[in-house]
């Protein structure tokens, strides 16, 4: 209880000399990269949007200074994922609960319990969009329908990213379906397209498997003839590397949306999908 009221009167200490230039548009953050993705898409050039996570960071175990809080004070919406992604965001809301910020979590709509990435399936991100779409409408009706036409372009670029995943998948015979990943996050994408993943790693991206999970990985990989382990950019790829070694895989990247690993880098969800599925054609083997 200390510790909160401490963290309470540092934010409002820090908030007078945070404060943003008023621009009059809505002031909208997001929890991290995905999400932020989104939020711009919808929100364009009528709304100010930050996203919260540093670049090159890894978001799951990532958490918010006293000054991160300070200048979430002063948001209009914090857009998030929930389902645990966000370890910090009770403690969050809490310390702000006196401050007019709306806390929107984007996946209970979504009805999936055990992976927290939902945005790696399309039809998810469609319906994260919806709830962003309907949030700006709310916050700032006098560009609802700029935000509804960003909707509906947006929402028919995600039908076509569905599709492609549909007829690449579905042009692999089911029982080479399989993939391995260094990090456990493929679950809602694997379930929507029929695929299957084994995960070197866990749901968080830095936790390190034990010695029987790497001889049941590479059990995994000489039985159903598996050429490739994915990695990500933001995640050591040391242990994928030793598997490879024995194994006789190659490493390609695989990219879960989270983070961005470089400043000022292109990087939009539709791209990275589309490169994702590429490289998942050729660890299928349909390239």
């Amino acid at each position: 209880m200390k510790k909160t009221v401490l963290i309470i009167m540092a934010i409002f200490l820090l908030t007078g000399c945070s404060k943003a230039v008023d621009s009059g548009k809505p002031l909208v953050y997001t929890s991290f990269y995905a999400i932020y993705d989104f939020a711009s898409e919808i929100a364009g050039d009528k709304a100010e949007v930050y996203n919260m996570v540093p670049t090159g960071t890894e978001p799951h175990e990532w958490e918010p200074t006293v000054r991160d809080m300070a200048r979430l004070s002063e948001a209009d919406v914090l857009f998030y994922n929930g389902l645990g992604m966000e370890s910090w965001i009770d403690s969050v809301k809490s310390a702000l609960e006196a401050s007019s910020v709306e806390f929107v979590e984007l996946s209970e709509s979504i009805q999936e319990e055990n992976d927290p990435h939902i945005w790696l399936d399309p039809k998810n991100a469609k319906i994260m969009c919806r709830e962003i779409t309907d949030v700006l409408c709310s916050v700032d009706s006098a560009n609802s329908k700029y935000y509804e036409e960003n909707y509906s372009r947006y929402a028919a670029e995600l039908d076509a990213l569905d599709d492609s995943y549909k007829s690449a998948v579905n042009a692999v015979p089911e029982n080479k379906r399989k993939i391995v990943v260094s990090h456990e996050a493929y679950g809602c994408m694997c379930s929507a397209y029929g695929l299957e993943q084994a995960a070197v790693e866990g749901m968080s991206a830095e936790s390190e498997p034990s010695p029987a999970k790497v001889e049941e990985i590479i059990d995994y990989i000489n039985s159903n003839n598996i050429k490739y382990i994915f990695y990500e950019e933001l995640v050591s790829p040391k242990v994928a590397q030793t598997i490879a070694d024995e194994t006789g895989c190659q490493l390609l990247p695989l990219d879960p949306f989270e983070g961005v690993s470089k400043e000022g880098v292109q990087y939009n969800y539709i791209s990275v999908m589309n490169k994702n599925l590429e490289n998942i054609k050729i660890a299928l083997g349909d390239e």
